[in-house]
């Protein structure tokens, strides 16, 4: 399966949820890089399987430094509890 028939058919579960199109974008889209190619964004932005939504936070999620990007590749990154921390060293 292509990177693009993968895509559309999470497009295609993940419609109307948010959350669950984020966690599918996390498996191509890592801070170490993207494994999407420019002509499958490209196949994908242009299939009328993905909501408007969908195209617009896949074609923000891939563009390093965005916000989308920066949630997509925190999906799978340790959560960080500094603040958390500091309240419990006070202690």
């Amino acid at each position: 399966m292509s990177w693009t028939e993968y895509y559309i058919q999470a497009a295609k579960k993940s419609k109307w949820n948010f959350e669950l199109w984020l966690r599918y974008l996390n498996k191509a889209i890592q801070r170490d890089g993207i494994l999407l190619t420019s002509q499958e964004i490209d196949c994908l932005l242009q299939s009328e399987d993905l909501t408007s939504f969908q195209k617009i936070f896949l074609e923000l999620a891939v563009q390093e430094g965005t916000t989308p990007w920066e949630m997509t590749v925190e999906m799978s990154e340790p959560a960080q509890f500094n603040h958390l921390n500091a309240i419990l060293q006070e202690f």
